[in-house]
């Protein structure tokens, strides 16, 4: 038999063990979902590019809509702060909006 004070550790670690996995579980889903119907146009752009390769848009994801967002001459922020304000419904309707 276990001795109490060993068995309540043991308890805490499957109980930290379970919600550690579970913490992980969630942002492997999140990090797939697409931008819901309310979404910003950041949101949607976003959604669309990532992960790097599933968009022809920006076949290298994030990192290449950053690079070509600092073509523009004006700190990221502004243009993030503008575009994240847009709630356009779609990403077709934000490259409509955007473009």
């Amino acid at each position: 038999m276990i001795g109490g004070a060993l068995r309540k550790r043991l308890i805490q670690l499957t109980i930290l063990a379970s919600l550690a996995g579970g913490i992980v579980g969630a942002q492997s889903v999140t990090a797939l979902a697409d931008a819901g119907p309310h979404a910003s146009c950041l949101g949607f752009e976003a959604s669309a590019i990532a992960p790097a390769g599933t968009s022809d848009e920006f076949p290298s994801g994030v990192p290449e809509l950053l690079a070509a967002v600092r073509t523009f001459g004006v700190p990221i922020g502004y243009v993030y702060r503008d575009v994240a304000k847009l709630h356009e419904g779609s990403h077709e309707a934000c490259d409509e909006a955007t473009g």
